[in-house]
């Protein structure tokens, strides 16, 4: 049985008004309990709630709840089945949460130059730095799956990807890098992919946290702080999900 993870990661983008932050967070699931797991077991959610296992579940579209198929969940007992389902999910198959935000304008202010680092390049050094944390401390291996967006922002991101397995970050060399991580893979909403599903649920609610706002209710945020990856010596806000600048 091969000992290896997986990362399925989402982004929040700062909105103008009260989300200051760039944030890309997600989940790590053991690929085995994920294929033989959590899979299925969002698939029978989705057949119960929504009578299909078509349906993409966006965060967004299902808190509207504005546009068919998500109407369904404006039914009180509907909505409250979905809930209890994610919340099953999250509880009961060891997801760890994973997580890194930037304070774009701070950021910005703070180092007053024009030939800053991309601050995408800067959550994802963090974000994989620490995955390569959780998977020497799993003795595992790993990979990343992310949303594509278009050929030119998904290259971008590529290259931002391998440009940090090449050369290691502040804490860690090439090496170990080069020794956990296995690839980065791009997909699509039409694939329907469950991780990325659950994935989407993570990052708006922990940027709402760093800009100072309560969650979203009904809440699955004590699940997701509670899942944030400690690197074994309880150090969330380290290992789990850092906040720069």
């Amino acid at each position: 049985m091969s000992n290896e993870y997986y990362l399925f990661l989402d982004e929040s983008k700062p909105n103008g008004r009260n989300i200051h932050h760039l944030c890309l967070a997600g989940v790590i699931i053991r690929k085995e309990t994920y294929k033989n797991e959590v899979v299925p077991e969002v698939r029978a959610l989705k057949q119960r709630v929504f009578d299909t296992t078509d349906i993409i579940l966006h965060e967004s579209e299902i808190r509207a709840s504005r546009t068919f198929p998500y109407t369904i969940l404006r039914r009180s007992e509907t909505r409250a089945e979905f809930w209890q389902g994610m919340d099953n999910i999250f509880r009961n198959y060891n997801l760890t949460t994973l997580g890194a935000s930037i304070h774009i304008s701070d950021f910005k202010s703070y180092y007053n130059d024009k030939e800053l680092n991309d601050e995408y390049y800067i959550v994802l050094q963090i974000v994989l730095e620490n995955f390569v944390h959780f998977l020497r401390s799993h003795n595992a291996k790993g990979q990343v799956y992310i949303e594509g967006i278009n050929t030119t922002d998904d290259t971008r991101l590529r290259n931002t990807y391998h440009k940090i397995v090449a050369n290691g970050t502040l804490y860690y060399s090439p090496n170990a890098f080069q020794d956990r991580l296995l690839n980065i893979n791009f997909l699509i909403k039409a694939d329907n992919n469950i991780g990325l599903q659950l994935a989407d649920f993570v990052p708006g609610t922990l940027n709402r946290i760093c800009n100072g706002l309560s969650p979203k209710q009904p809440s699955i945020y004590p699940l997701i702080d509670a899942a944030l990856y400690d690197g074994g010596h309880g150090l969330k806000h380290r290992f789990g999900f850092k906040v720069l600048p």
